[in-house]
């Protein structure tokens, strides 16, 4: 029965949110870099590659954070996608 499902903690949905935000971000500013140096744009690919480097910063602390509470907090990992939005 899916009631009898286990279900993630809030704080681990959040910091998951958190996370996925960030790498879409970090992927978001790769794809402008690499159309901007293709393109011949190298000024503006410059530019873009700090936005890269703070994105990937920002990717990588929110996967720490996720991978520190998963560690500490013990939270299920055999939980249901589903039950992810029903939180």
């Amino acid at each position: 029965m899916p009631s009898d499902l286990p279900t993630i903690c809030e704080e681990r949905v959040r910091l998951l949110r958190e996370y996925s935000e960030a790498a879409g971000s970090y992927s978001a500013s790769v794809h402008e870099m690499a159309a901007l140096v293709t393109s011949g744009e190298e000024v503006r690919a410059n530019e873009v590659r700090r936005t890269c480097r703070t994105a990937w910063d920002e990717a990588e602390r929110s996967r720490l954070a996720l991978y520190r509470h998963e560690a500490d907090h013990n939270c299920t990992r055999s939980v249901n996608v589903r039950n992810i939005s029903e939180t």
